[in-house]
């Protein structure tokens, strides 16, 4: 059943994936030479976090919290598993707080499945990120883009120069042009800890977003630490925030654990043929709101 007090899944999986807490605190300084100037904190950028995982693989348990602001604000909970490799495909799972499965995404070089088994209704879309914006979601990033975030990889966000640089109390700002991303700034070591664009052309409407990187994680790499909790926020006031639980770098995953296979008793949809879930039912309710 559909519910105006209810949440959808999408809202809350793909929110996050990519992201970590709320308003958090800056992150503390790591060890090592602080950059003297917007080009040499870029270098450090560039060369800490715009390299590619050792592994190929990734896995991820995380808990979301995801605002919506229509018909009502409210906050909810969910927890999430990603596993998967780099290049594809990756898997999403999202689990109410109590352990019950809302959904199952696979994101492929085929775009997007959706399987919300309460429901028993799919969906798929050739676009991953488009299919996301029809299931309710304006997500800016493919959960590829979002697991190479989380292994501390912004590369195949950022671009490799920007156009204009400064320095604003403490923090490098920079400009950037023909890039999903518009500006990014480092803190005074190097580090990203915000990232603002606009979604591009693969979206229904265009919408302005800001990811910031709260916290990254203490102990383990202290000259490039990864992110531990991310906050993305859209220009009509939702908001998700991903606080990573743990991570792992994998071998490259067999296919049968990336799979998704599909009961054959359920209702099965196009996103990319004209259908709008919006217009032929709503979209499923995963669970009830918990505020």
């Amino acid at each position: 059943m559909i519910a105006s007090t209810r949440f959808t899944l999408l809202n809350a999986a793909v929110m996050a994936a990519l992201l970590v807490g709320f308003l958090g605190c800056t992150p503390k300084k790591p060890a090592g030479v602080v950059p003297d100037s917007p080009e040499a904190a870029w270098q450090v950028f560039r060369r800490n976090y715009c390299a590619p995982p050792k592994q190929p693989g990734l896995l991820v348990k995380a808990s979301l919290y995801y605002t919506r602001v229509v018909p009502n604000r409210r906050t909810n909970r969910t927890v999430v598993s990603m596993w998967g490799d780099f290049d594809g495909p990756m898997r999403l799972d999202i689990a109410a707080g109590v352990g019950k499965l809302l959904a199952h995404i696979r994101e492929d070089s085929g775009g997007l499945l959706v399987f919300y088994p309460t429901e028993k209704r799919a969906y798929a879309h050739v676009n991953s990120v488009l299919g996301a914006t029809r299931l309710g979601m304006p997500f800016p990033f493919t959960l590829s883009e979002l697991a190479s975030v989380i292994a501390g990889d912004f590369s195949g966000l950022v671009p490799g120069t920007y156009v204009e640089a400064v320095k604003e109390k403490g923090r490098f700002v920079y400009t950037l042009h023909g890039s999903l991303v518009s500006r990014v700034v480092l803190d005074e070591t190097g580090r990203p800890i915000l990232l603002e664009g606009r979604t591009t052309k693969a979206y229904d409407t265009a919408r302005d977003w800001r990811l910031e990187i709260n916290t990254y994680e203490e102990g383990a790499n202290k000259i490039a630490p990864l992110p531990g909790r991310l906050t993305l926020s859209l220009d009509n006031g939702e908001k998700g925030v991903l606080r990573v639980k743990s991570r792992e770098l994998k071998a490259k995953w067999p296919a049968k654990a990336t799979n998704l296979e599909l009961p054959e008793d359920i209702e099965y949809y196009r996103l990319d043929n004209g259908f709008r879930p919006a217009e032929n039912g709503g979209i499923p309710v995963v669970y009830e709101d918990e505020s």
